[in-house]
């Protein structure tokens, strides 16, 4: 099979003090559910997937992407094959495009000018390094390092990509389908449905938008209950639920290792909204082209308590446990550290009013057993014009 070679673009509408351990579709629109059409932007994205445009949207600049581009059209004979030549067992595109920082330093400093020297070195361009060291979210930045928030924005943008292309194919087949009916035409019908509208049909998803009064005030209408709350793109969620409305929290767990899950891939949610809000804007300050939604699940407050001693863990900043904890937990970040004592109180993600924010993890088969069976559960979107305006917020 044969690569995309063209640039062809297209313009759319578009941690913690306190831990708790507890052993406890549709598709994305190409612009999040505007209340009014004043919100909505148009983005250039490129028309495939596997291209030079593409690794340009992902964030490289155009010498860097130029080089990668050609390693990947130049492929060498042999094992491993291209995805594109062998597509069961064959190297992903996105995979190459992230290794190529594979062999680059990192850091992790609270320094910016490290992080933009890190960033020339991988030819990352200019848009991205803006939108990553945006001061507004400089307490979420620097929980990571450079190279995880490169690799994740790419992750982010990767997978807007392939839901634009996935809605893009069946608004077309609709629209078809919609011709081909007696009396109609192309150019009418489902085919011309806005990209909002086409959001607020998803069955699962609130109609009250992410920073709306009702949604904000959810917590306070649920007795009894804990409310916990991430922010996380839409293209991750669209599997969260299945035909009869189960909920499946597969499609949200962290791949290993991350702050407090060496081994597994484990759930995490935070106690106060306003830290799922921050990372849901972060999230589309990254990745224009990604639909962003916080979740809520509301789990009774008896199923917590009913949970025996060995089965909820605690651990505290600045406790040794909770350094040594986090920092054989993210080893295989390669994070510039070389002890636990090197995590610093800058590393500690706050709340506004200076608090040390609080995660809830669950963990294994256990961990989402547990939500599954116990919690109800609220997605709601976020929208372009809420996103504008929440630095008031903030």
């Amino acid at each position: 099979m044969s690569t995309s070679d063209d640039g062809m673009r297209t313009n759319i509408l578009v941690s913690d003090d306190a831990v708790t351990l507890q052993n406890l579709g549709l598709h994305l629109p190409l612009t999040p559910v505007s209340i009014s059409s004043s919100s909505d932007s148009f983005v250039s994205i490129p028309d495939h997937l596997v291209s030079l445009a593409a690794l340009e949207h992902l964030g490289y600049n155009s010498e860097t992407a130029t080089r990668i581009w050609e390693y990947w059209s130049n492929w060498p004979p042999g094992e491993p094959k291209r995805k594109t030549d062998d597509i069961y067992h064959g190297v992903p595109f996105i995979d190459v495009a992230e290794g190529h920082l594979d062999n680059s330093p990192d850091t992790g400093a609270e320094n910016d000018a490290e992080w933009f020297h890190c960033m020339n070195l991988y030819g990352i361009n200019h848009e991205l390094q803006e939108a990553l060291m945006d001061p507004k979210f400089r307490s979420i930045r620097l929980t990571e390092s450079c190279k995880f928030w490169i690799w994740d924005t790419f992750q982010l943008r990767n997978r807007a990509l392939q839901a634009v292309q996935e809605a893009s194919r069946e608004r077309d087949i609709a629209s078809r389908r919609e011709a081909s009916r007696p009396g109609q035409s192309s150019s009418g019908g489902s085919g011309r449905q806005s990209i909002s509208d086409s959001l607020r049909m998803v069955p699962w998803l609130s109609r009250e938008t992410a920073l709306s009064e009702a949604a904000t005030t959810a917590a306070s209408r649920a007795p009894g209950h804990t409310t916990l709350y991430t922010g996380i793109d839409q293209a991750r969620v669209t599997r969260l639920f299945d035909d009869d409305g189960n909920a499946d929290f597969g499609c949200l767990v962290s791949a290993p290792r991350c702050d407090f899950s060496g081994r597994q891939a484990d759930l995490y949610f935070a106690v106060d909204r306003e830290v799922a809000e921050h990372y849901a804007c972060y999230i589309k300050r990254r990745s224009t082209c990604s639909g962003v939604v916080i979740i809520h699940a509301n789990i009774p407050n008896s199923v917590i308590v009913s949970l025996s001693a060995l089965d909820v863990q605690t651990i505290y900043w600045p406790s040794v446990e909770w350094k040594s904890f986090i920092f054989h937990c993210r080893q295989g970040k390669k994070l510039p550290l070389n002890s636990g004592n090197e995590i610093t109180e800058q590393m500690v993600l706050k709340t506004r009013d200076g608090r040390n924010a609080v995660q809830y993890v669950f963990k294994g088969d256990d961990g989402d057993t547990l939500l599954e069976e116990s919690s109800s559960v609220t997605v709601s979107p976020l929208t372009s014009q809420q996103f504008e305006t929440w630095p008031e917020r903030a």
